[in-house]
């Protein structure tokens, strides 16, 4: 019993050992012929070295078939293009260093691949088209035109100054300065729309170039251009902060001008002022020495009303004191009035005192 048990056993194992190898070779095959294709990228299909169909742009699992046809992966998002700087000449014969980047997408794997195959390689074709197309498009245009997008430093050319918290004041630069008198205008066309300026050189480089990359048939799309950096030669470079220093030196020129017309005329506001404040405080010491003169004159007129001997007195006292002076000698005779007085003060008022007293 136990003997064909064995055997039953023995001619089982080459039919499981079978299965296993076949599952295995399955799921080879199955893992071969799946593929993932993410959100970021598109994949190209090509069997013994040529393309199959169109690029795979739907995210998810997709099938080819194992061991004959291959997968290539690339990107669907915008890839950064950094060039080196171009030296370029403007119209009116300037010579610049532009430095420019761009950002562009593969657009069609398929045309892609054949045509660059690599991004590295595309970049260097986008060197070649994009140094062509700056070269078309700038040298149309004069250098103000790269540097300037609008006319807002002609256009706008009044700013505000507040003193003191004062209401601010309008100053006009034309007057003080000759900021924008020598800079030329960007072209217009008749709705106002500028016809140069960077914006305007920009599109027009854009253009330029993604029609080139169009007839390059590299199957990529250009999405934009900006220019980095753009720098003068020295001798543009120094004329250019020649010409910012005189005309920054105008400027404050000006406002100290402006500043001291200001400064004189609130000067000349005070003087008015303090002038009708001292008139208006002398007329009123006048007033008030008019009125105390007329009350002292009263006062006098009614002393002298009531007893003029006394008064007369005192006003002889009065005299003598302001003609003789601490240095002055005066010679009197026994038989003044004066050596009278002195010689007995109470003799003196008791006779204005009795001689007030006469009906």
């Amino acid at each position: 019993m136990s003997f064909k048990k064995d055997t039953k056993r023995g001619a089982s194992a080459p039919f499981l050992v079978g299965g296993i190898v076949l599952l295995g070779v399955a799921i080879f095959v199955a893992v071969n012929s799946m593929f993932i294709v993410r959100e970021w990228e598109q994949v190209v299909v090509t069997q013994f070295r040529k393309i199959k169909g169109d690029a795979i742009q739907e995210a998810g699992l997709h099938f080819k078939i194992p061991f004959i046809q291959e997968i290539h992966r690339f990107e669907r998002r915008l890839v950064r293009w950094d060039g080196v700087p171009f030296t370029l000449y403007t119209a009116d014969r300037r010579t610049i260093h532009v430095n420019v980047t761009a950002r562009w997408r593969i657009e069609d794997a398929a045309v892609f691949f054949p045509r660059a195959r690599t991004i590295e390689n595309a970049n260097t074709r986008l060197y070649q088209l994009i140094n062509g197309a700056l070269r078309n498009e700038i040298g149309q245009y004069d250098l103000f035109e790269l540097v300037r997008s609008t006319n807002f430093i002609l256009d706008e050319t009044e700013i505000s100054l507040q003193i003191d918290g004062e209401a601010p004041e309008e100053i006009d630069l034309e007057e003080i300065a000759t900021l924008g008198r020598e800079i030329r205008e960007l072209p217009r066309d008749e709705a106002g729309n500028y016809l140069g300026g960077r914006p305007v050189v920009l599109e027009k480089i854009l253009e330029e170039a993604r029609k080139q990359v169009a007839e390059a048939v590299l199957g990529i799309h250009l999405e934009d251009i900006l220019i980095k950096q753009l720098n003068y030669t020295q001798d543009i470079e120094a004329n250019v902060y020649a010409q910012m220093n005189a005309e920054l030196q105008k400027i404050s020129a000006g406002f100290r001008s402006h500043g001291q017309k200001n400064a004189e005329q609130k000067l000349g506001e005070m003087e008015k002022e303090l002038a009708s404040i001292e008139g208006a405080a002398q007329e009123r010491v006048a007033r008030i020495k008019g009125r105390a003169e007329a009350e002292a004159i009263a006062i006098y007129a009614d002393a002298f009303g009531r007893n003029p001997d006394f008064y007369r007195f005192l006003r002889t006292l009065e005299t003598y004191g302001k003609t003789i002076g601490s240095n002055s000698s005066l010679i009197v005779s026994t038989d003044s009035a004066l050596f009278g007085i002195l010689k007995d003060p109470e003799a003196g008022v008791n006779a204005g005192e009795a001689s007030s007293e006469k009906p």
